[in-house]
């Protein structure tokens, strides 16, 4: 069973959804005659995740000790 708010603390998948919502976001624009490139964006967003992250890390918000890894607890 997935932990939905375990894994909605978990950085590593924030860092992997930014970039694959983006990639969607792009390729539907596309689809659309519509073309832009959100590289810069992507950019940004990424290190103000990354920034707000280690600001919840060093309050201990964001880790989890009880789970190894990046798997959820079963």
């Amino acid at each position: 069973m997935i932990q939905w708010k375990k894994r909605l603390t978990n950085k590593t998948f924030w860092l992997a959804l930014i970039p694959a919502v983006l990639l969607l976001v792009q390729q539907t624009a596309a689809l659309c005659g519509v073309q832009f490139d959100l590289t810069p964006l992507q950019t940004q967003l990424t290190a103000m995740l990354g920034t707000v992250f280690s600001i919840l890390t060093l309050l201990g918000v964001v880790a989890d000790p009880t789970t190894p890894g990046l798997a959820d607890k079963e």
